[in-house]
């Protein structure tokens, strides 16, 4: 497989529940625990600049340690962080929550990964960011749903 110097990883799914309920599933930090089998811990303020620390769970259960800083925050429907290593690296995470038809929701979650390093980072790290992703994706369809169902989000 030829390597770019940019690429980008996504995960997208629909969801069968409210935006309003998507969104506080996913910046409530202090439960992912309870669904989140690729972030299991994240802990910010969510403030433009502010870091954001996270527990990061890469294929063979390896957990590793990943800060990085809040970008961007549109509550209610976007949120971005991103880390910078000059022009060797820079990867650049974000999460957005749309309305569908009716009470359902669209969740896409993308890093897009570039810089001089970028093909070294993909070629370790692509296949466990998208299954992560792709883990973690599942999971909040799956705790919102259920939630949803018990008529209560969260």
């Amino acid at each position: 497989m030829r390597w770019k110097m940019d690429h980008t990883v996504r995960a997208e799914i629909d969801i069968d529940g409210p935006p309003e309920a998507v969104w506080q599933t996913l910046v409530d930090f202090e439960r992912y625990p309870e669904w989140n089998p690729f972030t299991p811990r994240v802990e910010s303020t969510l403030e433009l600049g502010a870091p954001i620390d996270m527990r990061v769970v890469m294929r063979g259960g390896r957990t590793i340690r990943q800060r990085e800083y809040v970008c961007e925050h549109v509550p209610g429907s976007r949120v971005a962080w991103e880390m910078r290593l000059g022009r060797l690296l820079h990867a650049r995470r974000v999460q957005r929550v749309s309305a569908l038809d009716g009470q359902r929701t669209r969740y896409v979650s993308e890093d897009r990964v570039r810089g001089l390093l970028a093909p070294l980072v993909l070629a370790l790290f692509e296949r466990s960011i998208q299954d992560g992703f792709d883990q973690a994706a599942a999971a909040l369809k799956r705790r919102v749903e259920s939630a949803s169902a018990g008529g209560a989000a969260g």
